[in-house]
């Protein structure tokens, strides 16, 4: 089920770092009884030429560290009775200055190098009390920084990317 994307142009209009190039795969990692999706796994590849540095995104939650969020499609095969919502909030303020918090907290990956990370489906995705057709699809935001931290970053030999990137989409139908 797995395919690939290349970034897209994010929500702030800055310039990728030259050499920067992430690729966000998603699939299904485990299934419920119904054969449905239960899991999810996001994989987030440096496919650039140089190494680039990412903190820990927060998984279907937003937040000044990036994230990896998934978005969904619904295609109703008839009337919708209820749907269900989720959301989520916080944050984890360390205290350490901009340069030592990337030093000591941060992922360095080099080209080819991958991070893997789990998401519960069944969580991530809004659900409708009414058969439908789903088309999911995960999105990597990377950290937003200040100039200020940008120029840091920059000064110490730090690659961050900018941009944003989308998955392949999975489908499947519930009832």
């Amino acid at each position: 089920m797995s395919q690939t994307a290349i970034a897209q142009d994010a929500a702030e209009d800055l310039p990728e770092p030259p050499g920067v190039r992430l690729e966000l795969t998603m699939e299904v990692a485990t299934t419920t009884n119904d054969g449905l999706p239960a899991a999810l796994r996001f994989t987030l590849t440096n496919i650039g030429s140089v190494p680039i540095d990412i903190p820990m995104p927060a998984i279907d939650c937003t937040g000044s560290n990036g994230s990896i969020r998934v978005r969904s499609e619904v295609h109703f095969d008839g009337t919708v009775r209820a749907a269900h919502g989720h959301g989520c909030g916080g944050g984890v303020l360390d205290g350490l200055p901009f340069v030592e918090k990337v030093r000591s907290s941060w992922f360095r990956l080099r080209p080819g190098e991958y991070l893997i990370f789990m998401g519960d489906r069944r969580t991530m995705v809004d659900k409708a009390d009414a058969a439908a057709t789903y088309e999911i699809h995960a999105i990597y935001i990377p950290p937003k920084l200040t100039p200020e931290e940008r120029r840091l970053a920059s000064q110490n030999g730090f690659v961050i990317p900018a941009k944003t990137v989308e998955s392949n989409s999975v489908s499947y139908h519930e009832r």
